[in-house]
């Protein structure tokens, strides 16, 4: 196969440089704790009555990242079931009742590699895949006896259905949905009669060749894209899917048009009619499948298109373009036409949309040189009823860019939500600062002229301000909408606040503006809403866990009364001799930061130890935002993968997300990234030593992707640290000149800031002793493997003390047993090394080194 002979040959080259060892295995004590189960979620039902709990696989065997794959147009693929490669799965299902608590194991087949569940939209039934050596099953689940059976004769295609999603259910536009009769399924199955998969030519037919004609713009370097004609081929072979109508008994199946490469589908409250969206060709060398060129239809259940909403161009709309989903990333939004195209729930079959004109200037990746001036937004929801065949209607307009709708559970109500981000509807453009206060709105369809009301406002890009958000409930037609208690929604948040996050629900009355608190996690536990169990909010459903309790599912009645429906014991009990706390400070210039110190079990305070910083750096445009605390410290501690907690059983403090703030203007922030980076890392230290926990002399730095990315830049440009380790990395921006992270200049336009950042050219500087740790089959955009090949190698020719590790199959994150055993053995072996045994200093301040 195409992938194995890949990979084959880059093995062959990685022979040539490194040696190849065998699979390493960290203490006992790590790997007891990695082989503790972790605790359960709940999947609530619909209706509130039932939940389904899982037992999902944490690390799976290497050889399941082994087995064959194709990687075509950013997607990997299992060509043995027409899925994706390395998916998570569980061994085993459970059905919960609720309130009593009840268990029903499932009767999944021996072996079983199940999806989660898809409850139908009443909650009476529920659907989810199984994975078999050969194809995806589809079995459905009586809520009320427990029983499951497979349908029979259906093979699903989840090549791209699989990752779709939307505000429509819980697996809206994906391979497997619910129809609204909550009867029957609507599926992306695999086609019949295909044939076999087109062949590799053994003798090449001609050169592979791209070209451009002057109108192509920046792309991000994506992996895994397409090289050559085969390879289109065999795209087309394995993403091509039948669209169709399946009886959750029989499988008979009711096909929906022509086989097609169906990204999405999404069916209309009446079962109706369908917004489809198809690629085709010509496809792209450049783009993933998300980006080729698409069509955006509705069609009838026999495949009729009856409207064509909008034909997408190569590159000129993403993932949000025909769901519905409106997104900050500009790649991802037709220039112009139709978008967030969505069914209007609570009408039979009402298409909805958003056209605009004007905004700001849209650059994208390629920076705002070339754009057209900015100017005032303005932006039209449309209406058409079904058949589609009148002029669509204006509904509402308003002088500015709309996120989105969320409809109520009154037809006529929806809200424009301000959202957090950047750009969010609201009360007015932000401000130098980005921080103006912005509202969420209340409009009225039965009155669209009128102003539309304010409701609750947030500051853009700050947690402590944040409202909630309104929370939702299907529809039995399997429609997603805000829900009502009168003329109250209820708003649930976070409650960030410099003492931690305390989750919260509100009643929120749209007609008065008041605000009615419901509950408020106390400050001892760490307790989320997960469902409303009844109409006023008196009776909820939540997720409780303390520093000491493992987390469990309870019904809260009253605000006070709690009862467990689930006793999920600790799995780790080690875990709760190792201390936690938030620590908070300031860097030089004022800026508030935090980190989160664990320390090893039975620690004697006063003993300075060796010290791990981890961390990841984030952009902020002011001060108050990047000193905005972020977490809790009263969540149950369990630990797993390759974290750098691990680091706390063998004898170091752990300074644990360590802020490291960027702050500045967006579009020039990384002018000063080496500064502010270095800066933030002083000043953790500093703390951690003035604390009497750290020894300065022996301090490691260590960070994943961006954070991979700050390591080898703290290395190159101070000398606070006796070791570093950076996983899945890419340390040399030209590589990645299109713009990365939440820089949007090119290379041509901020050469200097894209040559200063990155450590590659530093390489000659870094002399303290650096850990790269990369998955072979990285597919992170820009993070490409050779990013850390030739940084081992550059460190190496200027004499450094490197290591690199290539970790067979892995991709950005790593998954298997093996691997993740392995990769912590390589860290806790490095930094022994070069930090735990470096030699111990008197107390000093990282400004005294």
């Amino acid at each position: 196969m195409k992938a194995l002979t890949r990979f084959a040959g880059l093995l062959a080259c990685a022979c040539l440089l490194w040696s190849a060892d065998s699979y390493q295995k960290p203490s006992k004590v790590v790997l007891d704790l990695l082989n503790a189960p972790p605790t359960p979620t709940l999947n609530v039902s619909p209706n509130h009555a039932y939940a389904i709990q899982g037992s999902p696989v944490r690390y799976p065997p290497i050889s399941e990242l082994s087995a064959p794959m194709y990687r075509l147009a950013g997607i990997r693929i299992n060509p043995a079931t027409n899925g994706l490669h390395n998916v998570t799965f569980n061994t085993g299902l459970k059905l919960v009742k609720i309130p009593e608590g009840i268990e029903v194991p499932l009767a999944v087949p021996a072996g079983a590699r199940v999806s989660t569940a898809r409850w139908s939209p009443d909650g009476s039934h529920f659907a989810f895949t199984n994975t078999t050596a050969n194809a995806i099953e589809v079995w459905v689940g009586e809520t009320a006896t427990g029983r499951v059976h497979k349908v029979p004769g259906l093979k699903l295609n989840e090549v791209l259905g699989a990752a779709a999603g939307g505000r429509g259910g819980a697996a809206a536009g994906g391979a497997l949905q619910w129809m609204p009769d909550g009867k029957s399924l609507l599926v992306h199955a695999v086609r019949a009669n295909r044939g076999v998969e087109p062949p590799e030519p053994k003798v090449p037919l001609g050169p592979h060749v791209q070209e451009s004609l002057g109108v192509g713009r920046g792309a991000r370097t994506f992996e895994d894209m397409l090289q050559n004609p085969h390879d289109e081929d065999l795209f087309e072979y394995y993403g091509t899917a039948q669209l169709a109508i399946a009886d959750m008994t029989t499988g008979e199946l009711s096909r929906i048009g022509k086989p097609a490469i169906v990204e999405s589908a999404r069916v209309s409250p009446d079962g109706k009619y369908f917004i489809v969206t198809t690629i085709h060709r010509p496809f792209s060398y450049s783009y993933p499948a998300r980006q080729f060129p698409k069509e955006i239809e509705v069609w009838d259940r026999t495949g009729a298109v009856l409207k064509k909403v909008q034909s997408l161009p190569l590159g000129g709309g993403g993932r949000g373009a025909g769901a519905g989903a409106l997104t900050d990333d500009e790649e991802s939004q037709p220039a112009n036409g139709p978008r967030n195209l969505q069914w209007r729930p609570l009408e039979p079959s009402t298409l909805l949309w958003i056209e605009g004109t004007g905004g700001p200037a849209r650059g994208g990746r390629n920076g705002a040189a070339n754009a057209a001036p900015a100017t005032p937004a303005h932006d039209k929801v449309f209406a058409q009823k079904a058949p589609f065949n009148s002029a669509a209607s204006v509904i509402f307009e308003i002088g500015k860019r709309l996120p989105g709708l969320l409809f109520t559970q009154k037809a006529n109500l929806a809200i424009i939500d301000a959202g957090g981000g950047r750009g969010g509807a609201g009360g007015g453009a932000p401000g130098a600062n980005g921080r103006t206060p912005q509202a969420a709105l209340l409009i009225d369809f039965d009155h669209p002229k009128a102003e539309p009301k304010k409701l609750w406002t947030r500051t853009p890009n700050s947690r402590y301000t944040d409202p909630g958000r309104p929370l939702e409930e299907t529809t039995p037609d399997g429609e997603r909408v805000v829900r009502l208690d009168g003329d109250a929604v209820f708003l649930s948040g976070m409650g960030a606040s410099a003492a931690g996050d305390h989750p919260f629900l509100n009643r929120y009355n749209l007609a008065t503006g008041e605000t009615k608190p419901l509950f408020k996690c106390d400050d001892d536990h760490y307790e989320v809403v997960d469902a409303l169990l009844d109409a006023h909010g008196d009776r909820l459903l939540t997720r409780r866990e303390s520093p000491t309790e493992p987390p469990n599912y309870y019904v809260r009645a009253g605000g006070a009364s709690l009862k467990a429906i689930t006793h999920f014991a600790d799995p780790q009990p080690l875990m709760r001799k190792v201390s936690k706390q938030l620590v908070t400070y300031k860097r030089e210039d004022g800026v508030d930061m935090s980190f989160v110190l664990y320390l090893p079990p039975d620690y004697k305070p006063g003993t300075r130890l060796p010290t791990v910083v981890w961390a990841y750096p984030r952009e902020f445009e002011d001060a108050s935002s990047a000193g905005e605390v972020s977490g809790s410290t009263k969540m149950f501690t369990t630990v797993g993968g390759y974290s750098e907690i691990f680091f706390a059983l063998e004898g170091y403090a752990v300074l644990d997300n360590a802020s490291m703030p960027i702050v500045g203007d967006r579009r020039t922030v990384n002018d000063h990234f080496v500064e502010q980076v270095v800066m933030d890392a002083k000043a953790a230290i500093d703390k951690a030593v003035e604390m009497g926990v750290t020894d300065p002399a022996r301090v490691g730095v260590g960070g994943h992707s961006y954070g991979a990315f700050m390591t080898d830049n703290l290395l190159a440009h101070c000398n606070f640290f006796k070791a570093g380790i950076a996983e899945s990395g890419a340390p040399n921006r030209t590589l990645t000149p299109f713009g990365f992270q939440n820089e949007r200049r090119t290379i041509w336009q901020a050469q200097e800031t894209y040559l200063k950042m990155s450590p590659f050219m530093y390489a000659d500087k870094i002399k303290t002793p650096l850990l790269l740790i990369h998955g072979e089959m990285d597919d992170n955009d820009g993070t490409f493997p050779i990013q850390s090949e030739r940084m081992y190698e550059a460190v190496r020719g200027n004499g450094g003390t490197v290591r690199l590790v290539f970790l067979p199959y892995e991709a950005h994150g790593y998954r298997a047993k093996e691997t993740v055993e392995d990769v912590l053995w390589e860290k806790f072996q490095w930094f022994d090394k070069y930090v735990k045994n470096a030699t111990p200093a008197s107390a000093t301040t990282a400004e005294q080194r």
